[in-house]
């Protein structure tokens, strides 16, 4: 079916799915309302819609790799619909060696990065509760929170805490704990080390910048593509810096925050799901983009066409009102860009470009390591 494609929320939008099978490059998946899946495939006959097939379509209207295959059948075993889920699953996958060995390398670097930036995390969480909240001048070092000695301490501290909260040393330890593991991508403001969503958050900033200066710099962009595509990566810097904003302002506010666990946790995880959702997909165009970096300009011509067909687009529900027309005059704008996949009709796979997709995927996850 070849439909409209402008998503009303992140679920309707779909989650990227790491295919590397050139025709299913960016395809997302989705919910489809019936507890199983289908997928959404951009432009494939040019227009300015989508694609959208049943799961278990896409191995007859697809030549798969071997790898995507075993790919596709995980997901469709997991029901995987959102960024966290397909992540995991990315991970495994890349684990059993069917897209190379960069690939296990990048997912053990990542999985090994993701656990670093789940302790830190938790260690400047603790330690801004015990600095702000403990009565006594008391900074824990991380040698000391690994040591049974130090935990021992730690308790002793959390305990007059919890007391002044009026709730348990053993609730308090959990919520922490919780708000912990809840914020790890995205970490501590007053963290010196950017965990993964709030370094992505970088990087699609230094993207837009130099994406623009090439749309300034070039006369290979007539169109306008590269501020089209600016545009939409601002839309969602703006859309991100307010959500990560509310996530920091309850570590801004301990007392209140572990004080009313209950409903604060839901705000931060909710907040989590919506950052996690609203970034989904950037870290692969930024990538796609900086493998042209050093090409010829028909490169990075045809690298951007394919940046638009693809971009993960912010929801209207996520947008504040005084956002909405600006979103409908990039939907307008970005409509007549939309270019068909050459070799649709032909079936024939594009070996050279399928590895320039395997290696963006094991680009792109070593990155976030």
């Amino acid at each position: 079916m070849n439909t409209k494609y402008w998503p009303a929320t992140f679920e309707e939008r779909g989650v990227v799915v790491p295919f590397t099978t050139p025709m299913l490059a960016f395809a997302r998946a989705r919910s489809d309302g019936n507890g199983g899946l289908e997928i959404i495939v951009p432009g494939l006959s040019g227009g300015s819609g989508v694609y959208i097939i049943g799961w278990s379509g896409v191995r007859e209207v697809f030549r798969m790799s071997v790898h995507d295959r075993a790919f596709h059948d995980m997901i469709e075993t997991r029901k995987a619909a959102t960024p966290r889920d397909m992540r995991r699953c990315a991970h495994e996958i890349a684990m059993t060696g069917l897209s190379g060995p960069d690939a296990i390398d990048a997912a053990e670097k990542a999985i090994e990065q993701e656990e670093n930036e789940r302790l830190l995390t938790n260690y400047y969480l603790v330690n801004s509760v015990v600095k702000t909240l403990a009565k006594a001048d008391v900074k824990l070092s991380v040698v000391e929170l690994s040591s049974a000695a130090g935990q021992k301490k730690v308790r002793g501290i959390m305990a007059g805490i919890a007391s002044d909260l009026r709730v348990s040393s053993e609730q308090l330890y959990a919520d922490i704990e919780k708000w912990s593991d809840l914020i790890a991508p995205v970490g501590i403001a007053s963290m010196p080390h950017e965990c993964r969503l709030r370094r992505l958050m970088s990087r699609l900033k230094a993207f837009r910048m130099n994406v623009t200066a090439w749309g300034k710099n070039s006369n290979a962009d007539p169109d306008g593509l590269a501020f089209l595509v600016a545009d939409v990566a601002l839309l969602t810097l703006d859309v991100g810096r307010t959500l990560i904003g509310e996530i920091d302002d309850h570590a801004n506010d301990l007392t209140a925050a572990l004080a009313n666990w209950g409903t604060v946790g839901k705000e931060i995880s909710d907040g989590m799901t919506r950052i996690s959702w609203l970034l989904d997909g950037w870290d692969h165009v930024i990538e796609l983009w900086e493998d042209v970096l050093d090409g010829a300009m028909h490169e990075q011509r045809d690298a951007l066409e394919e940046i638009v067909r693809m971009l993960p687009l912010v929801p209207t529900k996520e947008l504040e009102t005084n956002n909405g027309k600006a979103w409908g005059d990039l939907e307008n704008a970005m409509r007549k860009f939309v270019k068909p996949l050459q070799n649709w009709q032909s079936g024939h796979t594009d070996i050279e470009l399928q590895l320039r997709i395997e290696r963006r995927r094991a680009e792109a996850m070593r990155e976030q390591a």
